[in-house]
């Protein structure tokens, strides 16, 4: 195998099991070199590149095509279906991040595990005080979207952490609009909250 094609098939294994960031600075040189073979080897398989290189991030996306196409084509990626309280997370993070990038002056957007906590407590708690069962869900929602590479430790001790861009492509303004009529729904339901017609 000569050095180009053992340098494409570094990139092209790493992107097959997670995202590669600027940050790993070998491979996102040699994804930088080889975009359009890494491209077009991904398209043959109904796949595409997601490049970001101002934020400096890549993923592997599936190509949008008609569904009896796609039934057609194998699955490049393994959907991970996200429990609520790390749906909920994702989202709420991703909020942050859109404000981060709009009034922030710094290039990364830093949360405690307290502060993530603590916005969950919110949801979780439903009226009930059982704290310990609000920290276990959050510890367990952060380490899921740490292992999805979306949140990254800024500590030894793990207690900021780092909320990634790469959130951006995951949790798009669609998918956040949605979530958010399914809470506004479930509060209604819930709690019984007024709607606009019971206001008049």
């Amino acid at each position: 195998m000569d050095s180009a094609k053992l340098e494409r098939a570094q990139v092209l294994g790493a992107l097959y099991k997670a995202p590669i960031y600027q940050h790993q600075d070998k491979l996102w040189r040699l994804l930088l070199k080889h975009q359009y073979e890494v491209r077009k080897h991904f398209a043959e398989w109904g796949g595409d590149l997601y490049l970001d290189e101002a934020e400096g991030y890549a993923r592997v996306t599936e190509l949008v095509v008609d569904d009896d196409i796609r039934e057609q084509l194998p699955t490049l990626i393994e959907k991970r279906p996200l429990n609520y309280p790390t749906t909920l997370l994702a989202v709420l993070l991703r909020k942050q991040l859109i404000e981060h990038q709009r009034f922030s002056g710094e290039n990364i957007l830093r949360v405690s595990r307290t502060e993530m906590q603590e916005q969950l407590s919110h949801f979780l708690n439903s009226g009930q005080t059982d704290e310990t069962k609000v920290r276990d869900k959050t510890n367990e929602s952060i380490n899921t979207l740490e292992k999805y590479g979306l949140l990254r430790k800024l500590s030894n001790e793990g207690d900021e952490f780092e909320v990634r861009r790469i959130l951006n492509s995951f949790v798009d303004l669609e998918f956040m609009a949605e979530f958010e009529e399914k809470l506004r729904q479930y509060a209604l339901i819930y709690f019984k909250l007024p709607t606009d017609h019971d206001a008049d």
